[in-house]
């Protein structure tokens, strides 16, 4: 009887894992394969991921900033390769990705390196860059493959040979969205529900931005187009990060109109609550998910013009694209949204044609397993789905 094909997905923390992988995760496990999950124990993620139905390894927790903690990690990832012997790896966030695609080595028979964006980018200060690139090119002798989700990072990927000689690198519409749901408004009960939990105003816009707190994402920014548009409109920040507390006691000195929440799990009722999503990061972004939920939800969307955001919006028609960090455009363009109705009712319609037509669950799942079926093939592995 021949064994089903082991595979496992391994990524730092459990977020990129429990919020973005489950599908492709059930899909493979539905054509006859085993799947299982490893990522460091902790955080709300990780008890929903213990729940998820799929065995879960969990690796001590840790700082990046501690030697010990990658010493720690390699050795835990290689004694799990060496035991379990998987016939696929799929790695996923850089430092994770680098220690998993090392520890292969010899005891795994393909490692794949799943980008959700590039360590390194143009815009980052230059030793990093370099040092960065430096580390990708160097296991990038242990990578069968790398999938990545948009072109800056397939023409990086084809420049700087971040494969193994004979590898491969592939470009996938991203981790894909059910655009269905997201399509579905909830019932106006729900709606008056939320409005009276976060105490906003039917009379108002309200302007939403969801992300991590860090500075590249420039959560600040938002706070300026709060402070630049005044009490006639309402803004919520949600997420998490280290500059959580920073933001939210500015955002109290901005006005009683801007709100700044943690982690939530109403996203879908807050995304058709809002009138418009705005995006101002300047991340190393492999596709924004925020900004595909938004545009499936038929909301109008403003970014910066950076890696993967360009890729999640057609710019001037399913929202809109300002230079990188030029705060005065971003608020500009989001000001223009907010005074212009007819605007932002053609750019929401046509964001959820986009979103549909290029970045739908079903798009996504299958180019994996595509994707992934051709790099175990040119091992010699049957993958079960293809």
């Amino acid at each position: 009887m021949t064994e089903p094909l082991r595979v496992l997905q391994i990524a730092n923390q459990a977020g990129p894992l429990r919020l973005f992988m489950l599908p492709v995760c059930q899909a493979m496990r539905d054509a006859g394969a085993e799947l299982e999950l490893a990522c460091m124990r902790g955080g709300p993620n990780y008890v929903s991921l213990e729940k998820a139905g799929f065995p879960l390894h969990g690796l001590s927790p840790g700082s990046w900033l501690h030697p010990l903690t990658w010493l720690r990690a390699y050795r835990q990832v290689r004694s799990l390769l060496r035991r379990r012997r998987y016939d696929l790896v799929v790695a996923h966030t850089p430092a994770m990705s680098w220690i998993a695609r090392l520890a292969a080595t010899g005891c795994t028979g393909a490692v794949v390196y799943m980008a959700h964006g590039l360590p390194f980018a143009p815009r980052q200060n230059r030793l990093k860059y370099i040092l960065l690139r430096g580390i990708e090119q160097r296991v990038a002798r242990h990578t069968d493959a790398v999938i990545v989700m948009n072109r800056d990072d397939a023409e990086a990927c084809e420049r700087f040979r971040l494969v193994r000689p004979g590898g491969r690198w592939f470009h996938v519409p991203g981790v894909g969205l059910d655009v269905d749901l997201w399509g579905k408004p909830p019932d106006q009960d729900r709606r008056r529900e939320l409005d009276r939990e976060l105490g906003l105003s039917e009379q108002r816009p309200l302007i939403l931005y969801l992300g991590r707190f860090i500075a590249d994402k420039r959560p600040g920014d938002v706070l300026e187009l709060a402070r630049r548009t005044g009490p006639t409109a309402d803004f919520i920040l949600a997420g998490e990060g280290p500059l959580w507390k920073r933001i939210r006691r500015q955002a109290a000195q901005v006005g009683r109109n801007v709100r700044v929440l943690g982690w939530t799990e109403c996203i879908g009722p807050l995304m058709h609550r809002c009138t418009l999503a705005v995006f101002p990061s300047v991340y190393r972004e492999g596709l924004p998910r925020f900004l595909l939920e938004a545009q499936a939800a038929g909301k109008p969307v403003v970014a910066y013009d950076v890696r993967g955001s360009r890729d999640a919006i057609d710019s001037g028609r399913t929202g809109l694209l300002v230079p990188p960090a030029d705060v005065d455009a971003f608020c500009q363009a989001s000001q223009r949204l907010l005074a212009d109705e007819d605007l932002r009712r053609r750019l929401g319609q046509a964001g959820r044609r986009w979103v549909r037509g290029r970045f739908s669950l079903t798009a996504s799942v299958k180019a994996q397993l595509s994707a992934l079926a051709v790099v175990l093939a040119e091992k010699g592995i049957h993958a079960p789905w293809s």
